[in-house]
């Protein structure tokens, strides 16, 4: 019974990264504490669909969210940031993903770049 426990802990741990719209999240939320709309923008995908991925990370407590004002930003759960960012290291360093991964990056750094005094005011579609 405790093995398969465990194993469902661990089946569950690599189901976050089957969803390549989830794995480029994950990704973008080991660079920075992101708001939605700011993952919207570098993902390029709607904003249905990324909430949605976020809340199903937030239930799995592999992110956190931190209100700001009405903004909400998500950064990786601290308990699990160090698992999360070492599985995209490794997949990173057999180069699964890298160009998107990199757009990805790019556009989110153009969109934290448009901060004011660190925090988004624009929303999305900006990028």
């Amino acid at each position: 019974m405790c093995f398969y426990a465990h194993m469902s802990k661990a089946a569950n741990f690599f189901k976050l990264f089957a969803d390549p719209t989830r794995y480029r999240i994950l990704h973008l939320l080991t660079l920075n504490e992101c708001c939605v709309c700011e993952l919207v923008d570098a993902v390029q995908t709607p904003q249905y669909t990324v909430s949605r991925h976020l809340a199903g990370l937030r239930k799995g407590g592999w992110v956190v969210e931190r209100r700001d004002g009405t903004w909400i930003y998500y950064r990786l759960a601290p308990e699990h940031a160090a698992l999360i960012k070492a599985v995209l290291q490794t997949a990173q360093a057999h180069d699964l993903e890298a160009q998107l991964l990199t757009a990805d990056a790019d556009r989110l750094q153009t969109r934290l770049d448009m901060r004011t005094a660190g925090r988004c005011t624009l929303g999305y579609g900006i990028v």
